[in-house]
């Protein structure tokens, strides 16, 4: 009876957060989406350098480096879930201030071009790439289209990210 006392947790506490505290969760999963969002866009960038590093030479090498980035869209959606719902939130904590903003227009702006362009180019780009790994051989013309396209694909969206962090600090008007 005693150790159950003592362990005894006060519900009405824990239940008890305001307003504020839900606002500073939101605050920090909205900052690890987009942080979780740029990372697997750098990581997949620096995985991408390697794999180029191998082709056309060693196919096999380049096929295994690049089935290591299957996982990479899967952290990136977890990054674009966590800022929507954190953004949403945070939007209805706040009652739409940030909203009537125009630091968070353009960041807003910004973050749909992010995954459009993941959708549109990188993604499309990517699975260019596994066909043609997947063909007997390798012309390097195609090779270094995809290349192209691909490091531009990851620079801009970077360079996006880069700004989004910038607005997000100074929130200009």
């Amino acid at each position: 009876m005693i150790s159950l006392y003592i362990c005894k947790i006060n519900y009405d506490n824990v239940l008890n957060v305001s307003g504020m505290n839900i606002y500073y969760i939101a605050l920090t999963a909205h900052i690890m989406g987009i942080t979780m969002m740029a990372g697997a866009t750098l990581v997949d960038y620096v995985i991408y350098k390697q794999c180029w590093k191998y082709l056309p030479d060693s196919k096999p090498k380049a096929l295994v480096i690049h089935e290591g980035l299957s996982k990479i869209p899967l952290l990136i959606g977890i990054g674009i879930m966590l800022l929507i719902i954190s953004g949403v939130t945070m939007m209805q904590i706040t009652k739409g201030v940030f909203g009537e903003q125009l630091w968070f227009r353009i960041k807003f702006g910004l973050v749909l071009l992010i995954i459009i362009n993941g959708l549109a180019v990188g993604r499309r780009q990517g699975l260019k790439l596994a066909k043609l790994l997947l063909e007997a051989t390798l012309t390097e013309a195609k090779l270094l289209k995809i290349k192209n396209n691909l490091t531009l694909f990851h620079l801009s969206q970077l360079v996006l990210f880069v700004i989004i962090f910038i607005l997000s600090v100074f929130k200009f008007n």
